[in-house]
C-alpha cells in the first residue's frame, strides 16, 4: 500500500504535473511460505511491519505482533525499531520478505521523507529512484539499511514507491516490483515496474511489468502465492487503479485475469487503497487490510475464504479487531513462528521503548 496521497488524488496529480510539461501526464506474504496446513502449525503468529505519519518519527519502521491475525500488540512502546539517515532520511511503505528457506529475510522500503517539506509534486516527479533495504537472519538483528538504485534507468523516472517482492520458484530468484511515475507511450503516468535479484544486492534492469490502459494509473501492487493445488490460480494480486482490483495468474509473468474488486463491499478506489494481503493460519482464511484513506479512518480488515473471489469478500465484525496503539499505514505482514515471537517480544518489549537502531 503506497499511503501518500489519497489514491484518486495521487492519481489526478501525476496527470496535473505531466500536463504542465507538455504531457498527460501462501499464501505466503511476500517471499514463501509453507503449505496451508503446514504454516498453521508452524508460523501461527503474525509481524507487522509499517510506517505511522509524516511526523518526525512517522516515517520510521514500526513493528506490531498478533498470535491470530486480529487483535495487535505494538513492539517497543510504539516508537520506530528500525530507522534510516539515508537517502531522503525516512522510509515508507515496507515489505518484509522471508527466504524459500526461512534462514533470511529482508525488509524493502520506500525512499522517502514527506515530513522534510519537499511537498508531493517534488515527491512524485523528482524523487528518489532508490529503495532502502535492510536484512537479518533472525528479524531481531538487522543489518545496516542500504540504499539500492532499481529506477534510475527509467527514463525521466520521478520515483520508486511502494516496492514488493516474491519469490519466484520457476527462475529461483525474486521478482521485486514497485510503481514508478514515468513517460511512455506519450502519457506520463504511474506504472508497476520490475527487476530480479537473488540477494537484494545485485538486482537486474527495472522493467515495465503493469500497466493500464490509457491514462488509468496503477499503484500499490502486492502479489500472494496461494498454496492449495485445488485453487483456481496459482497466484493472486490486488492493485489500486482507480478500484481495488484483483487479478489471478498461473505463473507471475503470465497471463493475468482480472477478477473483479471490492464494489461489491461499496469500497472503491475512492474509499480505500494501499492492500495487505496474508494468510490467517488458524482458519485458512484470506486477511485483506485496506487502508480508509478518505476518512483518515486507518486500516479496514476483510476476509475470505477465496482470495480468488472478490465477491466474497467480507467485513471482519470491528469489535473483533483490535490494531494496537499506534495509527498504522502501509504495511506487511509476515506470517512467523512461535520463537520468531518470542524473540521479537524479547527484543523490543512492549511496555518499554529502546531507540530506533541506526544501524
Amino acid at each position: 500500500m503506497m499511503t501518500m496521497l489519497p489514491s484518486a488524488a495521487r492519481i489526478a496529480m501525476c496527470a496535473l504535473c505531466a500536463a504542465s510539461v507538455g504531457l498527460l501526464s501462501a499464501c505466503s506474504a511476500p517471499g514463501t511460505a509453507p503449505s496451508p496446513s503446514a504454516t498453521a502449525a508452524a508460523q501461527p503468529n503474525y509481524l507487522l511491519v509499517h510506517f505511522t505519519s509524516e511526523t518526525v518519527d512517522g516515517e520510521q519502521l514500526y513493528f506490531a505482533t498478533s498470535q491470530d491475525g486480529y487483535r495487535w500488540t505494538d513492539l517497543n512502546g510504539s516508537k520506530p525499531v528500525l530507522r534510516s539517515t539515508l537517502g531522503d532520511g525516512g522510509v515508507r511503505d515496507p515489505a518484509i520478505v522471508r527466504s524459500p528457506d526461512g534462514d533470511k529475510f529482508w525488509i524493502l522500503a520506500t525512499d522517502l521523507r514527506i515530513a522534510n517539506g519537499k511537498g508531493w509534486p517534488a515527491a512524485m516527479n523528482k524523487g528518489s529512484t532508490k529503495l532502502v533495504i535492510w536484512e537479518s537472519a533472525d528479524l531481531v538483528t538487522w543489518s545496516a539499511p542500504r540504499l539500492v538504485d532499481v529506477a534510475g534507468a527509467i527514463p525521466d523516472a520521478g520515483c520508486a514507491w511502494a516496492p514488493e517482492a516474491i519469490y519466484d520458484e520457476a527462475s529461483g530468484d525474486y521478482l521485486v516490483y514497485w510503481a514508478t511515475i514515468s513517460p511512455a507511450d506519450g502519457i506520463t503516468k504511474p506504472r508497476i515496474y520490475s527487476a530480479r535479484t537473488r540477494d537484494f544486492v545485485s538486482f537486474t534492469p527495472a522493467t515495465l511489468y503493469i500497466d493500464r490502459p490509457g491514462t488509468t494509473g496503477l499503484i500499490d501492487t502486492q502479489i500472494v502465492k496461494v498454496d492449495d493445488p485445488t485453487a483456481r490460480y496459482r497466484y493472486v494480486r490486488a492493485s489500486g487503479d482507480g478500484q481495488l482490483t484483483v487479478e489471478g495468474a498461473t505463473t507471475l509473468m503470465g497471463k493475468w485475469d482480472i477478477l473483479g474488486d471490492l464494489q461489491p463491499l461499496g469500497l472503491t478506489g475512492k474509499d480505500v487503497e494501499g492492500p495487505i494481503l496474508f494468510k490467517i493460519a488458524q482458519t485458512g482464511e484470506w486477511g485483506m487490510w485496506v487502508d480508509q484513506y478518505a476518512r483518515k479512518g486507518g486500516y479496514l480488515a476483510l476476509v475470505s475464504d477465496d482470495l480468488s473471489r472478490p465477491e466474497r469478500m467480507r467485513r471482519v465484525d470491528a469489535a473483533s479487531v483490535d490494531y494496537g496503539q499506534s495509527k498504522k499505514r502501509h504495511g506487511s505482514i509476515l506470517n512467523i513462528t512461535t520463537d520468531e515471537y518470542r524473540r521479537l517480544q524479547a527484543r523490543w518489549p512492549v511496555g518499554s521503548t529502546r531507540n530506533a537502531s541506526l544501524l
